[in-house]
């Protein structure tokens, strides 16, 4: 029986057979009484303030055609980031390390320490005008590294540092531009 509505009485509708015989199907599909699927479908109309003769055709194309801006929207996103945040931390890494000297494809896994001393005994000019490169920030810095594998896209690297200890590597090694 239906539940809240066990006291009340029944009435009769006169629609045609084939609309009842169609109606009944459905009742039995969706696994409710008549009473109830016919509740149902005033419920979902009133609810949605859809007219039983309207076409959903424009409404549900909308829909879609909102979902898709939405979606693109998040794709842009996310490659704005990627761009201004991802590739300029991508592009001081490397330069970084395009300034190592050439080493030889069999001498792969020395240590940062190692291709620093050589940066640095290599271009006297940079010791010089530059403090001498502490190898602890070396290891904070390449300890905070982290490898980011997005849905879509290439991975990348992710530099998780405070603004303060930025700004501490900034001041010691005497960087003031951003």
């Amino acid at each position: 029986m239906d539940k809240g509505y066990e006291k009340e009485g029944f009435a009769t509708f006169k629609i045609k057979s084939s609309v009842a015989n169609k109606f009944r199907k459905y009742s039995r599909e969706i696994g409710q009484s008549q009473s109830m699927t016919l509740l149902l479908m005033l419920d979902f109309f009133e609810g949605n303030n859809i007219s039983p003769s309207e076409n959903m055709g424009p409404k549900m194309q909308t829909l879609e055609a909102a979902m898709k801006k939405r979606i693109n929207a998040l794709i842009a996103i996310i490659r704005d980031i990627e761009q201004n945040q991802t590739l300029p931390t991508k592009g001081m890494l490397q330069a970084i390390f395009e300034e190592l000297p050439a080493q030889s494809k069999k001498k792969v896994n020395h240590s940062f320490e190692e291709a620093f001393k050589n940066l640095t005994k290599n271009q006297p000019s940079l010791s010089k005008t530059k403090p001498e490169i502490d190898h602890n920030d070396i290891r904070k810095v390449l300890g905070r590294l982290k490898e980011v594998k997005p849905s879509f896209g290439k991975p990348y690297w992710k530099l998780a540092l405070t603004t303060s200890e930025i700004n501490h590597l900034k001041s010691k090694y005497h960087v003031y531009h951003d």
